[in-house]
This record gives structure tokens, C-alpha cells and sequence, in this order.
């Protein structure tokens, strides 16, 4: 009798795991992919370098030419711990680093919109496009 009830334990913790891989194949709404794009506004011929990376991913280094943006996706961590971070420069020595995403900021996440963060360089420093509202909220220098 006990080895009955351990084999249906397992059949469901299979069952179960089945159905979480099969649903993380999909693009289900509990864990859609979020984007993340980087777009070059500043003034000049310069190129935007951008880099970014997150613990377990090197995005490598990307040239931005005018009115362009360099955008990637993922699909965050169930446990709530994704966290990129990124690199610009505008073509001088100027450099901002910053989170372009993380979980655990309940602040930067409420001005994300349905998980897609639009980072704009602009001549005077780093923005966060918020669509909804039609601003541009100034982020760093």
C-alpha cells in the first residue's frame, strides 16, 4: 500500500512538472518574454556603445547609429531575481552604467509598462520612455 501511494506522488509531481515545462515552451501570459530596448537620441554622428549583461547572460557589445535602438528579450526568473544591467557610451568618454532591469525594484518596475523597458540616450543623459503617459522620465546623467 505504501509503495501504491509513493508511485502516485511521483506520478503527480511528474504530471506537474510536465505541465510547468510545456507551459514555459509557450508564451503564456504568467511568463511572457519582457524586452528591453536601448535607442539612441543625443545629437552628432557619434555611435552609442552599448553593453549588457546580467549574471548568467553577456549580451556583447553593440554599436547604436542615429534614430536606432539595440532591444533583446528573456523570460525573468520565477524566483524574482533577474537583474540586467548596462553599460553606454555616447561616443566620448562619457559613460552611464545602470539596472535596465530588475525584479526586486518595485520603483523601476512601476515605470515599466507590460514588462518592455525603452531606455533612450539623449544629450543630456539616460531616460526611461513611458509611453502610457507620452514622457520621457530623466534618469541619469
Amino acid at each position: 500500500m505504501r509503495s501504491g501511494a509513493a508511485m502516485a506522488t511521483v506520478a503527480v509531481w511528474l504530471s506537474l512538472a510536465a505541465a510547468v515545462a510545456s507551459a514555459a515552451n509557450t508564451d503564456a501570459s504568467w511568463w511572457a518574454y519582457t524586452h528591453v530596448r536601448v535607442v539612441k537620441e543625443f545629437s552628432g554622428g557619434r555611435m552609442l556603445t552599448v553593453h549588457c549583461k546580467s549574471k548568467d547572460d553577456n549580451m556583447g557589445t553593440h554599436w547604436v547609429g542615429p534614430k536606432s535602438e539595440y532591444e533583446w528579450r528573456f523570460r525573468p526568473s520565477i524566483f524574482g531575481n533577474t537583474l540586467f544591467w548596462c553599460h553606454v557610451w555616447k561616443g566620448d568618454d562619457s559613460q552611464i552604467v545602470y539596472d535596465a532591469y530588475y525584479a526586486g525594484d518595485d520603483k523601476l518596475y512601476d515605470r515599466v509598462y507590460m514588462d518592455n523597458s525603452y531606455w533612450v540616450v539623449k544629450d543630456d543623459g539616460l531616460y526611461l520612455r513611458q509611453f502610457w503617459k507620452g514622457i520621457d522620465v530623466f534618469f541619469h546623467h
